[in-house]
């Protein structure tokens, strides 16, 4: 979806308020099956516009500890500007975003920025207790009766040693 801001550029318009529900694509419409919803402002400054607001929604996400499914509230804030002196080739090794035929591609911006805020390995709660590395049972629903021997690393090989047969 883009946002025309030609309007700004005018002399009867300062600020364009941005409400906006939006639908994903591809692996994100997976992770916010419900998709997100977009709210913020537009204003003009020297040959561009700088968008202010924030994106929230519900992502779909997998524990890294219990590898159960649960629904992470997100909320990315949008700080981003605007130029018309960047070229579309050239935004990638920009400090801002081109502002191409007066208009912001809503998309591509939120698409970049729910991507950017995507946890490296997201929990459900703190205090998930994960999977057994034993017997692979999900330590929150049930107890296991495996003991979690810790070996302190610097003694790993003596315990490999002792292990061994013939070695008491």
């Amino acid at each position: 979806m883009k946002i025309s801001v030609e309007r700004l550029f005018g002399p009867d318009i300062d600020v364009i308020e941005v409400d906006q529900p939006l639908r994903l694509h591809d692996d994100l419409a997976a992770r916010y099956p419900d998709g997100v919803r977009v709210t913020g402002t537009i204003r003009r400054i020297q040959r561009g516009v700088y968008m202010e607001g924030e994106v929230t929604g519900s992502e779909v996400e997998t524990c890294g500890r219990c590898l159960e499914p649960f629904v992470r509230a997100a909320r990315v804030e949008i700080a981003e500007t605007f130029s018309e002196d960047v070229a579309p080739q050239d935004a990638q090794f920009a400090d801002v975003a081109p502002l191409v035929d007066r208009s912001i591609d809503l998309d591509e911006l939120v698409e970049q920025l729910l991507e950017v805020d995507e946890p490296i390995a997201a929990v459900c709660t703190e205090d998930c207790l994960g999977i057994c590395p034993q017997c692979g049972s999900n330590r929150n629903r049930e107890r296991c009766n495996c003991k979690d021997e810790q070996v302190d690393e610097r003694l790993a090989g003596l315990a490999k040693f002792m292990q061994e047969p013939g070695v008491n």
